[in-house]
Protein backbone atom coordinates (compact mmCIF):
# COMPACT_ATOMS: atom_id res chain seq x y z
CA UNK A 1 0.00 0.00 0.00
CA UNK A 2 2.89 2.35 0.74
CA UNK A 3 4.26 1.79 -2.76
CA UNK A 4 0.89 2.59 -4.29
CA UNK A 5 0.68 5.89 -2.37
CA UNK A 6 4.22 6.73 -3.53
CA UNK A 7 3.24 6.03 -7.14
CA UNK A 8 0.06 8.06 -6.73
CA UNK A 9 2.16 11.02 -5.53
CA UNK A 10 4.53 10.62 -8.48
CA UNK A 11 1.61 10.67 -10.92
CA UNK A 12 0.06 13.75 -9.30
CA UNK A 13 3.34 15.69 -9.45
CA UNK A 14 3.77 14.77 -13.11
CA UNK A 15 0.20 15.83 -13.92
CA UNK A 16 0.47 19.17 -12.08
CA UNK A 17 4.14 19.79 -13.02
CA UNK A 18 4.66 21.04 -9.47
CA UNK A 19 5.22 19.52 -6.03
CA UNK A 20 3.33 22.34 -4.30
CA UNK A 21 0.30 22.16 -6.61
CA UNK A 22 0.15 18.38 -6.29
CA UNK A 23 0.40 18.68 -2.51
CA UNK A 24 -2.41 21.22 -2.44
CA UNK A 25 -4.55 18.89 -4.55
CA UNK A 26 -4.64 16.24 -1.81
CA UNK A 27 -4.20 18.48 1.22
CA UNK A 28 -0.64 17.65 2.18
CA UNK A 29 2.75 19.39 2.22
CA UNK A 30 5.28 19.69 -0.63
CA UNK A 31 7.90 17.95 1.52
CA UNK A 32 5.67 14.88 1.81
CA UNK A 33 5.16 14.83 -1.98
CA UNK A 34 8.91 15.10 -2.57
CA UNK A 35 9.57 12.24 -0.17
CA UNK A 36 6.94 10.00 -1.79
CA UNK A 37 8.01 10.82 -5.36
CA UNK A 38 11.63 10.07 -4.48
CA UNK A 39 10.60 6.76 -2.91
CA UNK A 40 8.60 5.82 -6.01
CA UNK A 41 11.53 6.56 -8.33
CA UNK A 42 13.82 4.52 -6.10
CA UNK A 43 11.46 1.54 -6.26
CA UNK A 44 11.06 1.90 -10.02
CA UNK A 45 14.84 2.26 -10.48
CA UNK A 46 14.05 5.04 -13.00
CA UNK A 47 14.28 8.83 -12.78
CA UNK A 48 10.82 9.90 -13.85
CA UNK A 49 10.92 13.60 -12.97
CA UNK A 50 13.34 16.33 -14.04
CA UNK A 51 13.42 18.99 -11.32
CA UNK A 52 14.39 22.63 -11.77
CA UNK A 53 13.85 25.66 -9.53
CA UNK A 54 10.87 26.74 -11.65
CA UNK A 55 9.05 23.59 -12.72
CA UNK A 56 8.92 19.81 -12.85
CA UNK A 57 8.91 17.94 -16.16
CA UNK A 58 9.17 14.32 -17.26
CA UNK A 59 12.44 12.76 -18.31
CA UNK A 60 12.54 10.66 -21.49
CA UNK A 61 12.14 7.55 -19.36
CA UNK A 62 9.33 9.26 -17.44
CA UNK A 63 7.40 9.96 -20.63
CA UNK A 64 7.52 6.26 -21.46
CA UNK A 65 6.49 4.94 -18.05
CA UNK A 66 3.97 7.60 -16.94
CA UNK A 67 0.97 6.35 -19.00
CA UNK A 68 1.35 2.92 -17.42
CA UNK A 69 1.63 4.40 -13.94
CA UNK A 70 -1.52 6.46 -14.48
CA UNK A 71 -3.37 3.35 -15.63
CA UNK A 72 -2.10 1.37 -12.65
CA UNK A 73 -3.32 3.95 -10.12
CA UNK A 74 -6.69 4.36 -11.87
CA UNK A 75 -7.23 0.58 -12.08
CA UNK A 76 -6.46 0.13 -8.38
CA UNK A 77 -8.89 2.89 -7.40
CA UNK A 78 -11.55 1.24 -9.55
CA UNK A 79 -10.84 -2.11 -7.88
CA UNK A 80 -11.29 -0.63 -4.40
CA UNK A 81 -14.56 0.96 -5.45
CA UNK A 82 -15.85 -2.30 -6.89
CA UNK A 83 -15.03 -4.13 -3.66
CA UNK A 84 -17.01 -1.59 -1.68
CA UNK A 85 -14.15 -0.83 0.70
CA UNK A 86 -15.70 2.43 1.74
CA UNK A 87 -18.87 0.69 2.94
CA UNK A 88 -17.17 -1.63 5.42
CA UNK A 89 -18.38 -0.91 8.95
CA UNK A 90 -15.86 0.40 11.46
CA UNK A 91 -15.95 -1.72 14.64
CA UNK A 92 -13.46 -2.86 17.27
CA UNK A 93 -10.67 -1.33 19.37
CA UNK A 94 -8.28 1.47 18.32
CA UNK A 95 -5.21 2.55 20.32
CA UNK A 96 -4.07 6.11 19.51
CA UNK A 97 -1.12 8.24 20.64
CA UNK A 98 -1.41 12.06 20.64
CA UNK A 99 1.05 14.74 21.87
CA UNK A 100 -0.02 16.29 25.18
CA UNK A 101 0.08 19.77 23.63
CA UNK A 102 -2.64 18.76 21.16
CA UNK A 103 -4.72 16.52 23.40
CA UNK A 104 -7.56 19.03 23.88
CA UNK A 105 -8.50 19.58 20.20
CA UNK A 106 -7.77 15.99 19.25
CA UNK A 107 -9.83 14.79 22.19
CA UNK A 108 -12.81 16.70 20.84
CA UNK A 109 -12.30 15.33 17.33
CA UNK A 110 -11.91 11.75 18.54
CA UNK A 111 -15.04 12.03 20.68
CA UNK A 112 -17.02 13.13 17.65
CA UNK A 113 -15.61 10.17 15.70
CA UNK A 114 -16.80 7.79 18.44
CA UNK A 115 -20.29 9.31 18.35
CA UNK A 116 -20.46 8.58 14.64
CA UNK A 117 -19.00 5.06 14.89
CA UNK A 118 -20.86 3.40 17.76
CA UNK A 119 -19.07 0.08 17.28
CA UNK A 120 -15.60 1.50 17.93
CA UNK A 121 -13.79 1.55 21.29
CA UNK A 122 -10.69 3.66 21.78
CA UNK A 123 -7.70 4.18 24.08
CA UNK A 124 -5.91 7.54 23.77
CA UNK A 125 -2.40 7.89 25.21
CA UNK A 126 -0.91 11.37 25.80
CA UNK A 127 2.84 11.11 25.20
CA UNK A 128 5.47 13.79 24.58
CA UNK A 129 7.96 11.61 22.76
CA UNK A 130 8.39 9.95 19.41
CA UNK A 131 6.52 6.65 19.19
CA UNK A 132 7.06 3.73 16.83
CA UNK A 133 3.45 2.47 16.63
CA UNK A 134 4.52 -0.91 15.25
CA UNK A 135 6.85 -1.58 18.19
CA UNK A 136 4.64 -0.11 20.93
CA UNK A 137 1.28 -1.53 19.89
CA UNK A 138 -0.49 1.58 18.62
CA UNK A 139 -2.88 1.54 15.67
CA UNK A 140 -2.10 5.17 14.99
CA UNK A 141 0.41 7.70 16.40
CA UNK A 142 -0.26 11.38 15.76
CA UNK A 143 2.67 13.79 15.70
CA UNK A 144 3.80 17.15 14.33
CA UNK A 145 7.39 16.24 13.48
CA UNK A 146 8.20 14.04 10.49
CA UNK A 147 9.31 10.57 11.64
CA UNK A 148 10.38 7.40 9.85
CA UNK A 149 10.17 3.82 11.15
CA UNK A 150 10.40 0.43 9.38
CA UNK A 151 7.05 -1.03 8.29
CA UNK A 152 5.24 2.19 9.23
CA UNK A 153 3.52 4.61 6.82
CA UNK A 154 3.41 8.37 7.48
CA UNK A 155 0.08 9.85 6.40
CA UNK A 156 -0.38 13.66 6.31
CA UNK A 157 -3.59 14.70 8.04
CA UNK A 158 -3.96 18.48 8.04
CA UNK A 159 -2.07 21.68 8.72
CA UNK A 160 -1.77 23.35 12.10
CA UNK A 161 -2.08 27.14 11.78
CA UNK A 162 0.43 28.96 13.98
CA UNK A 163 0.46 32.53 15.30
CA UNK A 164 3.37 34.53 16.70
CA UNK A 165 1.92 36.55 19.56
CA UNK A 166 2.59 38.41 22.79
CA UNK A 167 0.73 40.26 25.51
CA UNK A 168 0.25 44.04 25.20
CA UNK A 169 2.23 44.43 28.43
CA UNK A 170 5.25 42.69 26.88
CA UNK A 171 5.05 44.58 23.59
CA UNK A 172 4.77 47.98 25.28
CA UNK A 173 7.93 47.41 27.33
CA UNK A 174 10.17 45.96 24.60
CA UNK A 175 11.50 47.10 21.25
CA UNK A 176 9.23 46.40 18.26
CA UNK A 177 9.88 43.16 16.39
CA UNK A 178 10.31 43.80 12.65
CA UNK A 179 12.24 40.78 11.41
CA UNK A 180 12.46 37.09 12.47
CA UNK A 181 16.17 37.34 13.30
CA UNK A 182 15.32 39.90 15.99
CA UNK A 183 13.63 37.11 17.97
CA UNK A 184 17.05 36.21 19.32
CA UNK A 185 17.01 39.50 21.25
CA UNK A 186 13.59 38.79 22.80
CA UNK A 187 12.24 36.46 25.45
CA UNK A 188 10.55 33.55 23.67
CA UNK A 189 8.13 30.84 24.80
CA UNK A 190 8.20 27.51 22.94
CA UNK A 191 6.03 24.41 22.91
CA UNK A 192 8.11 21.23 22.84
CA UNK A 193 6.14 19.82 19.94
CA UNK A 194 7.02 22.85 17.77
CA UNK A 195 10.70 22.89 18.74
CA UNK A 196 13.28 25.68 18.82
CA UNK A 197 13.54 26.31 15.06
CA UNK A 198 10.81 28.70 13.97
CA UNK A 199 10.09 29.26 10.28
CA UNK A 200 8.41 32.25 8.67
CA UNK A 201 7.24 33.14 5.17
CA UNK A 202 9.39 35.94 3.74
CA UNK A 203 8.85 37.94 0.59
CA UNK A 204 10.99 35.63 -1.54
CA UNK A 205 11.70 32.61 0.66
CA UNK A 206 11.06 31.04 4.03
CA UNK A 207 13.24 32.21 6.92
CA UNK A 208 14.20 29.95 9.84
CA UNK A 209 15.60 31.19 13.13
CA UNK A 210 16.91 29.35 16.18
CA UNK A 211 15.38 30.58 19.41
CA UNK A 212 16.60 30.10 22.99
CA UNK A 213 13.30 29.90 24.87
CA UNK A 214 12.88 31.44 28.27
CA UNK A 215 10.24 28.74 28.73
CA UNK A 216 10.08 25.39 26.91
CA UNK A 217 7.09 23.27 27.86
CA UNK A 218 4.69 20.54 26.77
CA UNK A 219 1.86 22.25 28.66
CA UNK A 220 -0.11 24.19 26.05
CA UNK A 221 -2.49 25.80 28.56
CA UNK A 222 0.43 26.80 30.80
CA UNK A 223 2.20 28.31 27.80
CA UNK A 224 -0.92 30.31 26.95
CA UNK A 225 -1.08 31.68 30.51
CA UNK A 226 2.60 32.61 30.40
CA UNK A 227 2.12 34.51 27.15
CA UNK A 228 -0.97 36.35 28.45
CA UNK A 229 0.96 37.32 31.58
CA UNK A 230 3.71 38.95 29.52
CA UNK A 231 6.46 36.34 29.89
CA UNK A 232 7.56 36.68 26.27
CA UNK A 233 6.77 36.16 22.59
CA UNK A 234 5.13 32.80 21.88
CA UNK A 235 4.56 30.67 18.78
CA UNK A 236 1.23 28.99 19.45
CA UNK A 237 -1.49 27.12 17.55
CA UNK A 238 -4.28 29.40 16.37
CA UNK A 239 -7.02 27.27 17.94
CA UNK A 240 -5.43 27.77 21.37
CA UNK A 241 -5.33 31.57 21.33
CA UNK A 242 -8.54 32.49 19.46
CA UNK A 243 -10.32 33.74 22.57
CA UNK A 244 -7.25 35.63 23.85
CA UNK A 245 -6.88 37.38 20.48
CA UNK A 246 -10.54 38.40 20.42
CA UNK A 247 -10.21 39.83 23.93
CA UNK A 248 -6.90 41.61 23.03
CA UNK A 249 -5.12 39.76 25.82
CA UNK A 250 -2.71 38.63 23.11
CA UNK A 251 -1.75 40.47 19.93
CA UNK A 252 -0.28 39.09 16.69
CA UNK A 253 3.36 40.04 16.17
CA UNK A 254 5.26 40.70 12.95
CA UNK A 255 2.30 40.17 10.60
CA UNK A 256 4.45 40.67 7.50
CA UNK A 257 6.27 37.41 8.29
CA UNK A 258 3.60 34.76 8.85
CA UNK A 259 4.72 31.57 10.62
CA UNK A 260 4.95 28.50 8.39
CA UNK A 261 2.19 26.13 9.41
CA UNK A 262 3.04 22.79 10.98
CA UNK A 263 1.65 19.50 9.68
CA UNK A 264 -0.09 16.89 11.78
CA UNK A 265 0.72 13.40 10.53
CA UNK A 266 -0.44 9.91 11.44
CA UNK A 267 2.09 7.10 11.73
CA UNK A 268 0.31 3.82 10.97
CA UNK A 269 1.77 0.29 11.00
CA UNK A 270 1.56 -1.15 7.48
CA UNK A 271 -0.34 -4.12 8.91
CA UNK A 272 -3.13 -1.76 10.08
CA UNK A 273 -3.52 0.39 6.95
CA UNK A 274 -6.46 -1.59 5.54
CA UNK A 275 -8.26 -2.25 8.84
CA UNK A 276 -11.66 -0.54 8.36
CA UNK A 277 -11.77 1.13 11.79
CA UNK A 278 -8.26 2.56 11.37
CA UNK A 279 -8.96 3.63 7.80
CA UNK A 280 -12.19 5.34 8.92
CA UNK A 281 -10.38 7.26 11.65
CA UNK A 282 -7.66 8.43 9.24
CA UNK A 283 -10.28 9.60 6.73
CA UNK A 284 -12.19 11.37 9.52
CA UNK A 285 -9.10 13.26 10.68
CA UNK A 286 -8.07 14.22 7.14
CA UNK A 287 -11.52 15.68 6.50
CA UNK A 288 -10.94 18.15 9.34
CA UNK A 289 -8.22 19.86 7.18
CA UNK A 290 -6.90 22.01 10.05
CA UNK A 291 -7.00 22.26 13.83
CA UNK A 292 -7.98 25.91 13.46
CA UNK A 293 -11.67 25.88 14.36
CA UNK A 294 -11.65 22.09 14.73
CA UNK A 295 -14.56 22.13 17.14
CA UNK A 296 -16.80 24.04 14.76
Amino acid sequence: MDLLEDLRALVLVAEHKSFSLAARRIGTSPSVMIKRANAAEWRLKVQVLKRTTRRVTLTDAGQQVMPRLQTLVQDFDALLASLGQENLEATGFIRVKVPSELSAPFGSMLSRFLRKHRGVRMEVARLNRAVNPEAEGFDLAIDIQSLTFPNVTEIPLFNLELVLCAAPSYLSSHEPLTHPRELQKHRTLALEVLGKKWSFRGRDRNLTVDVSPRLLSADADGMLDAAINGAGIALLPAYLIEEALRANRLLPVMNEYAPVEAWATALVPDSKLNVPRVRSLIDWLRERQTLHGADA
